[in-house]
């Protein structure tokens, strides 16, 4: 019940990205799938917003004002947990958001969705797995850096995958993507999944290694 405060607490300073997402990077990235003529395109703008949420939970914290959520009567872990609940629904959020985006313009223009699918999970594997890892990187910066050094720091990762994404899907169209994949493993239904509980894994054992990262820093 107290993870369960934590993630409405948190919903609550997050909400506008949700909002946001809708009324502007939805668009965009129905822009960029029009353009590329590809659903990775859609999805690259999905992605961003995913590891934009929350990072910006971690940017308005300081180590001697920690507000309201301090205050609160729950264990170190309960607090990590509801960030992690928080991380899970943006992914949940921006991928029902991506597919209906996908099926949308598949019926006015000439955009595939056969591999929607696929893409789904591969967009929730990565997502899950970036998060994994930078969330435990979040913890350990904790709350002693100067707020804008450590702001810097918390986002630089975050536009530097994005940057690296598009980069690459630009150079890769979809159906090239996808035959690069079936040239090194020839069931991609199979890796995609596959990846994909390899992601829950490690958000599950990265949520683990938050709480004991907090309890020795006495990060709140």
């Amino acid at each position: 019940m107290g993870a369960v405060n934590f993630f409405k607490f948190d919903f609550r300073r997050s909400k506008y990205l949700f909002l946001i997402s809708v009324v502007l990077f939805a668009p965009l990235g129905a822009m960029m799938g029009y353009t590329m003529e590809s659903t990775l395109g859609i999805f690259s703008y999905m992605a961003l917003v995913v590891v934009v949420t929350p990072t910006s939970l971690f940017t308005y914290e300081l180590k001697n004002e920690c507000g309201f959520d301090g205050l609160l009567p729950a264990k170190d872990r309960d607090k990590v947990f509801g960030r992690y609940m928080i991380g899970a629904l943006s992914i949940l959020f921006e991928l029902t958001l991506g597919i209906v985006i996908c099926i949308v313009m598949s019926t006015f223009t000439d955009l595939k969705i056969a591999d929607l699918g696929v893409v789904s999970m591969t967009f929730m594997a990565v997502t899950l797995i970036y998060l994994s890892i930078a969330m435990v990187a979040y913890y350990l910066i904790g709350r002693n850096l100067n707020p804008r050094i450590r702001s810097s720091i918390i986002m630089l990762p975050c536009i530097i995958l994005w940057f690296a994404i598009n980069s690459i899907i630009s150079v890769l169209t979809e159906e090239e993507a996808v035959g690069l994949i079936l040239r090194v493993m020839e069931n991609k239904e199979v890796v995609s999944a596959l990846a994909l509980v390899i992601g829950l894994a490690m958000y599950v054992i990265s949520s683990l290694i938050s709480t004991q990262i907090v309890k020795k820093k006495d990060y709140r």
